[in-house]
């Protein structure tokens, strides 16, 4: 009866009967009145998040340059991948991202020359951030997706049941207002969705909407991690879900799971979820899609010519090698200096014992004034293929002609014939194909064709840097032949420059036959160490506070440059950024300890139950272990079935940060013979 009243269906409503009328409690009217204040609140946000939107043909987007490498890494293209969610409820699926879907896209994406880089920043503030560097952090970290990636980032988003951290009108700065188009009263994981997705409707941004069910079996406890129960932010959950549904109706992808339990494994306690397998699976193959999409000209390439392949591979490393030197100034104006030709009165000749085995001056032709090889030395993990790429850019950049082969950087790149082939086949310009059928020794034939062409490189005057990073990792390192290929001098305007580890001594052996130039790696400068972590560090979006900081420099090893790449790579993969200064703590004061605790990890991490054995095989052999043998040996050898491929693809992925392949039939061993020699590693995988 009061339904038709409302509509004036019937008598004024003050001549109703009083016992007619609906009878409103107080708090039912104040509750209405809140649910009112809730949906304005809310709707008015998204006002201008709409409107923003339609503002984005007008003007251009607010993108901050980063600055990026202006070399041209020849075919190779940059991925980076931007994770936004809330923090505390989205910890495991987060672990499996960083620990299963990432290596396993980063993977694919090389075999596309793509580099990928996930942009995680669960722990990239620094725990005494203000507000404004938070903000500023995220947005600028999107800004950076925005420019490397046409413009289109690849942006993946979690939600859950929790809205996110909202920041004061007053918290957030004018210029971060004006230059993001800021929505006060909205969240900072509301606006990375706006700025990184939803303002220009991104073709590459995907939102993975997790099931509320598993709530209900959280201990009560942790509901405060999982749940939002403001009202406002329920509504603006709600909205914003909707919302995506419309706007991106191809891109959102809902995803359940359950709870398993509560676990302490990453230091505290904290709720562990299962059942994510299908959100795994979701998230690789929407990013393959997009990235294919995105990058169609970087096609997986099948039977490459092995030449050109070595080519780039060698490319590639000392690209990478030479990203970022910490200090090392003096030792490369030096090396420079005598690329140059410059006076060497600063370095005294070596060697010259007048005991020449295999590298005979006369059959070289030596004359005089023809310029002795420059080798650096140095202690296994102290650089020398750092400094050694560093200087291939810097002579590249002064204009020298640079030939040069890193030994290690690939399967092939250990072999001594190839590796001579292609320096002669730079050096000469010739294609190498005119080799006799009854010729047996190709380092012999080819050791003529250097050795003929050396007249003319004199009578020329060209100038030729050759570089060789590791010849003592050459697969004929302990051969009696080592090194007869070198020339104990080169003429003219021929110089070269080698480096090897201190502790081969055939290698320095051969090379203090004849004089040569000598030069050594220095430790680290507790300076040196700190550029290297918070370079490394940064890297991957995330950022030690200074007391942190500072105590990882108090360790007694930091100035072993391997320890530092491996304390820095356990600290990069530590998912707790509010339990980090006990975990740097807990770490060990060696290199071989803290390798004993990398091997612990990998042995918490391992899914199949079969990396401890992978390992002990690896450790038994003294050169390295086939591959294809590794397989067959960790599967059934009664049934004589070799280790399923999925879970290798797994056990590799763990170990591949300090793994190498050697050789042609991808013999597997470890990355530096310190981890071969560890104590604590045999006792650890036994």
């Amino acid at each position: 009866m009061y339904k038709r009243y409302l509509f004036g269906d019937g008598p004024n409503p003050s001549q109703v009967p009083a016992e007619s009328k609906p009878q409103h409690t107080k708090q039912e009217t104040v509750a209405q009145s809140d649910e009112n204040s809730v949906t304005h609140t809310v709707t008015k946000c998204w006002q201008k998040a709409e409107q923003s939107c339609e503002s984005i043909g007008e003007r251009n987007v607010s993108i901050t340059e980063s600055p990026r490498d202006t070399r041209n890494l020849s075919s190779w293209k940059t991925v980076r991948v931007f994770v936004s969610s809330t923090f505390t409820d989205f910890f495991n699926e987060r672990e499996i991202l960083v620990k299963k879907v990432f290596p396993e896209l980063r993977e694919w994406c090389e075999e596309r020359s793509l580099y990928l880089v996930e942009c995680d920043l669960r722990w990239g503030v620094p725990k005494d951030s203000t507000t404004s560097d938070t903000i500023y952090t995220c947005m600028e970290e999107i800004d950076r997706c925005h420019s490397e990636n046409e413009g289109t980032p690849f942006f993946i988003n979690l939600t859950g049941e929790r809205y996110g951290w909202v920041p004061s009108v007053k918290e957030v700065p004018s210029d971060i207002c004006s230059q993001y188009d800021w929505i006060n009263g909205t969240s900072i994981t509301f606006m990375e969705v706006m700025h990184g997705a939803y303002r220009k409707q991104n073709p590459n941004a995907a939102f993975f909407l997790r099931n509320g069910d598993f709530c209900k079996d959280l201990p009560h406890e942790y509901h405060r991690r999982f749940i939002d129960t403001e009202p406002v932010k329920k509504e603006h959950l709600r909205v914003l879900r909707e919302k995506l549904r419309a706007r991106f109706p191809d891109q959102v992808f809902p995803y359940s799971c359950e709870v398993e339990g509560v676990t302490a494994e990453s230091g505290r306690e904290r709720i562990k979820l299962k059942g994510l397998e299908d959100f795994s699976e979701k998230v690789q193959d929407f990013l393959r899609k997009a990235i294919m999409r995105t990058y169609p000209d970087q096609k997986a390439v099948k039977n490459p010519d092995p030449e050109l392949q070595e080519m780039e591979n060698q490319c590639l490393y000392m690209e990478k090698k030479s990203e970022f030197v910490a200090g090392r100034e003096d030792l490369l104006k030096l090396m420079l200096s005598y690329a140059k030709g410059d006076s060497m009165d600063g370095l005294q000749l070596s060697g010259g014992n007048d005991k020449s085995f295999v590298r005979d001056p006369g059959y070289w032709g030596l004359e005089k004034g023809d310029n002795p090889v420059l080798c650096l030395s140095g202690p296994v993990g102290y650089g020398k293929s750092t400094v050694m790429a560093k200087l291939v850019w810097n002579a590249v950049k002064a204009g020298i002609p640079v030939v040069y082969h890193f030994v290690g950087c690939s399967v092939d790149s250990r072999q001594t014939e190839k590796m001579y082939r292609r320096i002669l086949k730079a050096i000469t310009g010739e294609k190498l194909d005119d080799m006799p059928p009854e010729e047996q020794d190709c380092m012999k034939f080819y050791k003529d064709k250097f050795r003929d062409c050396l007249p003319r490189l004199r009578e020329e005057g060209k100038a030729i840097l050759v570089i060789i990073d590791a010849i003592n990792e050459l697969v004929d390192n302990n051969a009696y032949n080592h090194l007869s290929w070198l020339p104990p001098m080169l003429p003219g305007k021929v110089r070269c420059i080698v480096s090897t580890a201190d502790t081969h001594f055939p290698t320095l052996h051969r090379l203090q036959e004849h004089p040569f130039y000598h030069t050594s790696m220095a430790a680290l400068t507790t300076a040196d160490a700190r550029l290297i972590i918070t370079h490394r560090l940064a890297r991957f979006n995330k950022t030690l506070a200074e007391d942190e900081l500072d105590l990882v420099l108090s360790q007694e090893c930091v100035d072993n440059p391997l320890w530092v790449w491996l304390i820095t790579e356990e600290l990069r993969m530590f998912g707790d950024f509010r339990t980090l200064s006990a975990k740097i703590k807990s770490v060990s004061v060696s290199v071989s300890s803290l390798l004993s605790s990398i091997i612990t990890r990998l042995m918490s991490d391992d899914e199949t139950g079969y990396l401890k054995k992978a390992l002990c095989v690896i450790a038994c052999s003294r050169g390295g272990v086939p591959v294809h043998d590794l397989t067959n040996l960790l599967g059934d050898v009664n049934q004589k079935e070799a280790l399923p491929a999925l879970y290798w693809a797994k056990i590799r992925r763990h170990i591949k940060p300090y793994m190498r392949t050697v050789g042609t039939r991808e013999y597997l061993t470890f990355s530096h013979s310190a981890i071969h020699k560890a104590d604590q590693l045999s006792t650890q995988i036994s």
